[in-house]
């Protein structure tokens, strides 16, 4: 257990030091003070995630309590109604009516008073509370405080440096500084540091306030408003008490009244029944027989039809007008399927039956169809054979193919060489980042480890049980793919890099007792009935809301703060997500909003809306007759294009309120790419919406760099950017040409709520000398000037400033490296013709990785330059002085080989640097890249937020 420093001894150590500040003893407190702040930010941040469960359940009591109330005093408006419409012959039950009509209407307006004192008491201070002050608790309360410290250990180390130099030059060696030279130099940063975290303690302790006494006295204020509703309801039901027991001996009397009038009209109907009895007709109603239905679970094929089969069936034609059936010749091998056209010559129509789901007609009086599901593009081949036994043949041949590819497939899990290797090495990057997200190392349903499935339009991983049970709700409720065998786009990554199974949790099982969550052993029938009631049902996701008003306001909220969480909890209450939204003029569904405010940031919410909405809406047109396409071409939203066509691509052919089509828009705006993506809709290429271009913010393994303590201001530190692949034309490269320079953008990313990334404090017992010790980090080799590459420019200071930076010194002694930033918007960018093989540059020569070529020339054609830049890898451009070229660094030497990806630590490591990592005996680590020989760059598995440089001789080995 670490030591601590509690606020009473704090305040008592440092009114000593303020007393005598030459025999301080502070610099001793030090160490605590900071234990003390790391523990104080792990209960803020467990209080911020109780707060936000507290205030979604108090929403949702105050919601469902309002609600209430409108439907009581609605019950008493018809009561009321009733009364007044009734007979003036029974004045009894119509005064009756009346009465129950204020009862209701009294405890009505008791139960809005008190509905309104839970907003006032609970809601609103709460919602107040964490928005406001402990809205900061991640990093920024504590931002003074740590630099207060760095400052002290700097200023502490350098004096060390000097008192010890100074002894070394007069023959004397010294082991430590004394207390009083430390009291005496270190005043003013103890000071400081005093100063900080009393202001700190101070903020803490108002925190502590509003959390602990100010929410106890509004939960008084709320128990005396409780208290008092009851008390007047009690009394308004005892007023009424004396009229309930009179009307009941009433309502005996009229009841024996009908009773005794109902008598008398069933006796005449017997007799009227009874002499109709020769005019009756023969009864021509027939009941209906039951329909045979259809099972959710895998239809499962006889294997002595094998799994391949050629024939002709009957294919149910799509056409707009006419729907007739044609004969197809269809032939299965391999695990795919192959759908003649009516002209043989043209190429089948290839189905990858991994990717698709046979099921049976269950209204089908031949019994002789069935359909092919394919998630692929989302539709549904309809088939008729010519009889019943040839039906079942056909569908135990596809049954039995899929499951020997499937079964092949896990076998060997090699991923087809046609695809691009840049494309390919991109992908996988973006899925080894989202493993790393809270809660994907296991699958998110049943837990079990090393899940291999993934939801496209959920965004969560899953197991390959689960992933059956998945497939049978149907691709409107989960859209499922494979890791291993299937080749993902990055389009299908985007909903997934944002959410992650513990987010997704965390809305959709909040109300769930996991003593009923399945295990990674349990059977499927239990898996089953529980993943429909979580997918399909909604049962444990907390219902904030019961008004659709409310939820179309917090829809509107979601789309406009970037909350994709909130985005989240709105569709697990069942809102439709392509319904207009309120207070917009033109009408606006939160997709047109979303495309609207789309600035690159806000692309995975646009994706999750088109995955999840019903897709007949995602052709719902606003006021002005405009549908989602129609304002991706007109405000050039390629990226929310590509989303929308590889969803729905017909309806690209719909027309606004002036006759127009997304195509005629995009001309007319003279929007080329857009154009030109909607003709390669049009042309059936739905290869070019299958990567995005978009900020993944993966690792910047392409172009590292570090940033010097004096860079580390946030105006000067650029955020690591990764843009993906795209591939585009030269007419999409002319046309962003003549937009003009990209601009940077300060973009809002999609927040997820309640994400904790607080650094563990976990300690041991370790001490500094049962560690080894630390390796030298090498210096940063100095760039090479220029090679006098033809038309080599040499920059001279009277070159205009192209915004370098200054780079992150390995030690004390090295000097600062400027690099030029100019192309870091372009890193990990590859711009690809479509149907062009993308060249590459061969490898530089060996020992020549640590040069930095010299500034290019300026391109006499920017076209034909940018064209040529975009299929060669960007790199960072380092300027050098002229006058004194810095000589060649020497090559380096050969890195020790580390077989192994992930190690446990074995000491304690406490950072130096920035770029350092701090971890704790037992901690898993990571290994991403090496930096220098003995140290590694990594990151603490399940917290990819914890991640820097660290000696490698600090883990021991562990298997993959």
């Amino acid at each position: 257990m670490p030591e601590l420093l509690g606020v009473s001894d704090f305040i008592k150590e440092t009114w000593e030091d303020f007393s005598s500040p030459t025999t301080s003893s502070f610099d001793k407190q030090m160490g605590p003070c900071r234990n003390s702040v790391n523990c104080i930010e792990e209960q803020l941040d467990n209080d911020r995630s109780e707060l936000t469960k507290l205030k979604k359940s108090v929403k949702a009591l105050y919601n469902t309590t309002k609600r209430h109330v409108e439907n009581e005093k609605d019950i008493a408006e018809n009561l009321d109604r009733i009364g007044k419409g009734s007979s003036n012959e029974e004045t009894e039950i119509k005064e009756a009516f009346q009465k129950f009509a204020k009862v209701t209407k009294d405890l009505a307006a008791l139960l809005e008073d008190m509905s309104k004192s839970l907003n006032n008491s609970l809601l609103f201070p709460l919602e107040s509370f964490l928005k406001g002050d402990i809205k900061g608790v991640k990093g920024d309360l504590r931002k003074n405080f740590d630099k207060a410290w760095k400052d002290y250990e700097s200023k502490f180390s350098k004096l060390e440096k000097e008192k010890k130099k100074q002894a070394s030059e007069q023959g004397f060696y010294r082991k430590e500084l004394t207390g009083s030279e430390v009291a005496e130099e270190l005043d003013k940063e103890r000071k400081i540091f005093q100063l900080q975290m009393c202001s700190y303690l101070v903020k803490v302790n108002e925190i502590k306030t509003k959390k602990g006494a100010d929410l106890l006295h509004n939960l008084l204020e709320y128990y005396k408003a409780l208290k008092l509703y009851f008390e007047e309801g009690k009394k308004t039901v005892e007023y009424h008490h004396t009229f309930v027991e009179k009307l009941g001996d009433e309502l005996k009397q009229i009841k024996q009244k009908h009773n005794e009038e109902r008598q008398k009209l069933n006796d005449l109907k017997k007799n009227l029944t009874s002499s109709m009895t020769s005019y009756k007709e023969p009864s021509t109603i027939s009941t209906p027989q039951n329909s045979g239905g259809y099972s959710l679970h895998q239809l499962q094929g006889n294997k002595s039809h094998g799994s391949m089969m050629e024939g002709y069936l009957l294919k149910k034609s799509e056409g707009k007008f006419k729907k007739i059936w044609q004969k197809r010749k269809c032939c299965i091998n391999d695990g795919i399927m192959l759908i003649s056209h009516s002209d043989e010559t043209k190429p089948p129509v290839k189905l990858n039956l991994l990717t698709c789901q046979v099921k049976l007609v269950p209204d089908d009086p031949s019994k002789r169809c069935f359909d092919l599901v394919s998630s692929h593009g989302n539709r549904t081949y309809h088939f008729q054979a010519d009889d019943q036994t040839e039906m079942e043949k056909w569908i135990s041949v596809l049954s039995n193919a899929k499951e020997e590819v499937l079964l092949k497939a896990f076998q060997d899990n090699s991923t087809s060489q046609t695809m691009n290797q840049s494309v390919r090495e991109l992908t996988q990057s973006i899925i080894e980042r989202i493993k790393q997200l809270p809660g994907n190392g296991v699958c998110c349903d049943c837990g079990a480890p090393g899940p291999e499935w993934l939801s496209t339009n959920l965004g969560v991983l899953i197991c390959l049980e689960c992933c059956g049970i998945h497939r049978q709700l149907g691709v409107h409720v989960s859209r499922t793919q494979s890791i291993v065998i299937d080749q993902l786009g990055t389009t299908q990554l985007l909903i997934l890099s944002m959410i992650g199974n513990d987010n997704f949790n965390e809305v959709l099982e909040a109300r769930l007792d996991h003593s009923i969550k399945p295990q990674p052993n349990s059977p499927m029938k239990e898996r089953e009935e529980f993943i429909q009631a979580k997918y399909v049902q909604h049962r444990f996701a907390i219902q904030t809301c019961t008004d659709t008003s409310e939820l179309l306001q917090d829809l509107k909220l979601a789309i406009e703060g970037r909350e994709i969480q909130a985005l989240l909890q709105v569709y697990a209450e069942g809102l439709d997500l392509m319904t207009a939204l309120p207070d917009l003029a033109n009408g606006d569904t939160a997709l047109h909003l979303a495309v609207r405010i789309e600035e690159g940031s806000t692309l995975p919410l646009v994706d999750f809306l088109v995955q999840n909405c019903n897709l007949n809406c995602l052709s719902r047109p606003n006021k002005n007759g405009d549908t989602v396409l129609h304002l991706c071409a007109q405000f050039n939203q390629t990226e929310c294009m590509k989303c929308i066509l590889r969803t729905k691509p017909d309806i690209i052919s719909l027309k606004n309120a002036q006759g127009k089509t997304a195509m005629d828009v995009a001309v007319e705006t003279n929007n080329q790419i857009c154009a030109e993506l909607l003709k390669a809709s049009l042309a059936g290429r739905k290869d070019l919406f299958e990567h995005v271009n978009f900020e993944w913010e993966l690792p910047d393994d392409m172009n590292p760099q570090d940033y010097s303590d004096d860079d580390l201001e946030p105006e000067n530190v650029r955020k690591p950017k990764s843009r993906p692949t795209s591939l585009i034309d030269p007419s999409q490269i002319l046309a962003r040409d003549t937009i003009g320079p990209l601009q940077p953008s300060h973009q809002l990313k999609p927040r997820i709520a309640g994400s904790n990334n607080s650094l563990s404090s976990q300690q041991s017992p370790t001490t500094a000398s049962d560690q080894p010790p630390l390796p030298p980090r090498k210096k940063l080799p100095v760039p090479l000037p220029g090679n006098g590459t033809p038309g080599n420019h040499v920059r001279t200071n009277s070159d205009p400033d192209r915004g370098e930076i200054w780079t992150h010194r390995r030690t004390p002694s090295e000097p600062f490296r400027q690099v030029d930033v100019r192309n870091l918007e372009n890193r990990n960018t590859i711009h690809i013709t479509p149907g062009a093989v993308p060249v590459f540059p061969p490898n530089p020569p060996p020992g020549f990785g640590d040069a930095k070529p010299a500034v290019p020339p300026r391109p006499a054609n920017p076209i034909k330059d940018l064209v040529n830049n975009s299929i060669r890898p960007m790199s960072n451009v380092v300027t050098t002085p002229t006058e004194a070229p810095p000589p060649v660094p020497a090559p380096r030497q050969k890195p020790k080989k580390v077989n192994f990806k992930r190690g446990r630590a074995i000491y304690d490591c406490d950072a130096d640097n920035e770029d350092e990592l701090t971890f704790r005996i037992g901690e898993i680590v990571i290994l991403l890249k090496e930096e220098e020989e003995e140290w590694w760059e990594g990151e603490i598995e399940g917290d990819p937020s914890r991640r820097g440089v660290f000696p490698i001789s600090f883990v021991e080995p562990m298997p993959d």
